[in-house]
């Protein structure tokens, strides 16, 4: 990729910067920055991946270079002092600066860039005063300010500054309707039915409820649910001690029977959530 770059800039600059133009791409690609060509012919340069080091001092040979077009400085360690390296690239159309320890005075430096359409300043110091200075920009069309100092005042004079900018503020928390848990859905204490030897009741289709098992013998048990047309249907084991909660509908019949297969007993469900106590017998 770097030497597609260079490639790109002996057709872009003329001959006598370009060794200055190839040292500042290797000294930004050493400080972390990925750099690649955009679709319209110019550079994009990121340092979001790895090159969140970067300083003030680390960002000045960008000052090298021409037709810039996309920055991203997030998460970066540079400060208003970092910013004024940029304050000259006029091909500057998208700026990503947040979670930066920039604020108002950064935006001195950007009141040049004419071609911006995109700026981040999400999670900086940035309040009114700054905000203000960005009315110069026209083309501005997207800007993020989540949690930052500006005011619901200092936003509503920029977009009637601008009125086809786009700003984003993220989510009010104060204004978020917390949603409310349903109430607990009533439980009963199903009836434990001993067996006849029988297979129980068939099951009858209904509302959906819980059944919860607990098994209270020494030993391991199988449950079975009875289906509509009378046959049983394996559903798991339950070891001693365990428990095991189970969809189910209303009206139905659970077989309990011993790991040999031998029935024990069985419950009914209601539209009620069942706790189905499994006796020690």
């Amino acid at each position: 990729m770097t030497r597609f770059i260079f490639i790109l800039l002996f057709i872009l600059l003329p001959f006598e910067i370009h060794a200055k133009a190839a040292s500042a791409i290797k000294e930004l690609e050493k400080n972390g920055g990925i750099i690649s060509p955009t679709s319209d012919g110019g550079l994009r340069i990121e340092f979001q991946l790895s090159g969140r080091d970067l300083n003030d001092e680390g960002l000045e040979p960008i000052k090298s270079l021409e037709s810039v077009k996309i920055l991203n400085l997030r998460d970066t360690k540079i400060t208003n002092a970092g910013i004024i390296h940029i304050e000259g690239m006029k091909d500057l159309k998208r700026l990503h600066l947040e979670r930066t320890q920039i604020d108002d005075t950064c935006i001195d430096h950007l009141t040049g860039l004419q071609e911006l359409e995109y700026l981040n300043l999400y999670s900086t110091k940035v309040s009114d005063l700054g905000l203000s200075k960005l009315k110069d920009l026209k083309n501005l069309k997207k800007l993020y300010l989540w949690q930052t100092k500006v005011t619901n005042e200092g936003v509503k004079q920029l977009e009637e500054a601008l009125p086809d900018l786009k700003i984003v503020r993220g989510i009010d928390l104060d204004k978020i309707v917390p949603i409310k848990k349903p109430p607990p859905r009533p439980t009963e204490d199903l009836k434990w039915i001993p067996s006849n030897g029988e297979i129980p009741p068939r099951s009858i289709s209904g509302d959906n409820t819980t059944i919860i098992f607990h098994n209270q013998m020494k030993q391991k048990v199988k449950i079975y649910w009875v289906e509509y047309n009378g046959k049983l249907k394996i559903y798991g084991e339950i070891a001693p001690g365990g428990t095991r909660e189970q969809n189910t509908f209303s009206t139905a019949s659970w077989l309990v029977t011993d790991i040999e297969g031998t029935y024990l007993g069985y419950f009914r469900t209601s539209t009620k959530v069942g706790k189905a106590l499994i006796p020690k017998i």
